[in-house]
């Protein structure tokens, strides 16, 4: 059994829970709506294209997207994950946690040593 399968049996939370409220957290509301248009203006406006978002003092909009139920089953099996998963798991059950009551966890005690998941190296050309 892995180490995340544990964590979620000590604390008696369920998958489903979790998916439901990776979605609600992830999920755009209108100030991340400004945050992509700006950015947007930002990549299309010829005086700022040197300049860097953070420079500009444009924050990074929420993606929209919570953790799948193949991205929780994966994560259960001890599977290889993405930084990004792993992150929306971890905002997941932080946020599970604060409404119990009890402290937060960060990656470690999730997913112990199960190694990260790494994309594809990019061409070169």
């Amino acid at each position: 059994m892995g180490t995340f399968k544990q964590f979620l049996d000590e604390k008696q939370l369920k998958p489903e829970t979790l998916v439901r409220l990776s979605s609600q957290l992830e999920a755009r509301a209108e100030d991340d709506r400004e945050r992509a248009k700006q950015r947007s203006d930002k990549r299309r406006d010829k005086e700022k294209q040197g300049k860097p978002y953070a420079e500009l003092g444009i924050g990074k909009p929420k993606s929209g997207r919570g953790v799948s139920v193949q991205q929780v089953s994966a994560a259960l099996e001890d599977q290889p994950l993405p930084p990004k998963v792993r992150g929306k798991l971890v905002r997941a059950v932080n946020a599970v946690l604060s409404k119990k009551g009890g402290p937060a966890v960060d990656f470690k005690a999730l997913f112990g040593d199960v190694p990260v998941r790494k994309g594809a190296a990019a061409k070169a050309s």
